[in-house]
């Protein structure tokens, strides 16, 4: 007989292994030779490499503050602006409202000095200047028209804490107030001569006006000067902390140009009032002298105008 065959004993069936939820046991034995060979990677290992002190890095020098006295020229000198176009300046003075009318009053009491005070003129000549300082008057009215709007935005400016309820101080109400009401007053004045109102009301309008004026000139002048005296004695203390030398300080030079110009300001403002009390008076003795009253109105002009060049 031949060989017998074995029987074929099939395979046992592998486990159906689920891959979500496959654990891998760790072999401690695995653990301990890893670190064994590598003692880097124990948890409870501690480095034993030495410790590095961090590199110092020069200090630079300390730059210098903008309080020291040359740094502080410096900076002023370099912020200087340099010298505005002479014909740009001219444009953006004559933009504004008071440029051109500073401008009609240089002209007017100009005329009327030279008719009070200059040589007597032929007639003809005569009578064309008065119609030029005429018309030039009642031109410089226009102008004013809600002029008075700045008087009322000033006052609520200078209320104290912006609260609707307390009122500005008293000099400060006098000064705005009364040029608020001559410049409302005004509107009424160039209607009447324009011919639109009744010439009877023209009178009366023309009294209020100047006194509300000559009030408002006189408020002016006692908040002017007691800004004046303020900014006396912050030059004399800028004076008593820095030593200026032979070259001034910026600061102490502008300081001293705002107060050549508040101090420009008062005159302009006495010079003002002057004409207005010969309106109120009716040019009544020295007030009533023409060539007084047109120096003043000259004086006034080339105050104000220099003002508004700088301001431009």
């Amino acid at each position: 007989m031949g060989p017998v065959a074995s029987p074929i004993i099939p395979p046992p069936p592998s486990p159906i292994v689920d891959s979500n939820r496959t654990e891998t046991k760790r072999n401690p034995n695995d653990d301990s030779a890893r670190q064994a060979a590598c003692p880097h990677h124990s948890r409870n290992h501690r480095s034993t490499r030495p410790h590095r002190k961090p590199l110092l890095r020069p200090r630079r020098p300390a730059m210098a503050s903008v309080s020291d006295p040359p740094t502080r020229k410096a900076a002023a000198a370099a912020a200087r602006a340099p010298p505005r176009d002479f014909l740009a300046h001219l444009e953006a003075y004559l933009a504004r409202r008071d440029g051109v009318d500073k401008l009609l009053k240089i002209s007017r009491y100009a005329a009327r000095l030279a008719l009070a005070a200059g040589p007597p003129l032929p007639p003809p000549a005569s009578a064309r200047l008065k119609s030029f300082e005429s018309s030039v008057g009642l031109s410089r009215k226009a102008f004013r028209l809600g002029k008075f709007v700045q008087d009322v935005n000033a006052l609520r400016a200078a209320r104290p804490g912006g609260s609707p309820l307390p009122l500005p101080p008293p000099l400060v109400l006098l000064a705005y107030g009364g040029e608020g009401v001559y410049y409302f007053l005004e509107q009424f004045v160039w209607l009447a001569k324009a011919g639109l109102l009744p010439a009877h009301l023209l009178p009366r309008l023309q009294r209020l006006s100047a006194w509300a004026e000559l009030l408002g000139y006189v408020g002016s002048i006692a908040v002017k000067l007691k800004e004046v005296a303020k900014m006396e004695s912050s030059i004399k203390t800028m004076r008593l902390k820095e030593d200026c030398g032979e070259e001034e300080d910026e600061a102490l030079r502008t300081m001293r140009g705002k107060l050549l110009l508040k101090r420009l300001s008062v005159v302009q403002d006495v010079a003002d009032a002057f004409m207005a009390l010969g309106d109120v008076t009716d040019g009544k003795g020295m007030l009533g002298s023409s060539t007084l009253t047109a120096s003043a109105g000259l004086l006034s002009a080339l105050i104000s105008t220099h003002k508004n060049w700088k301001s431009c």
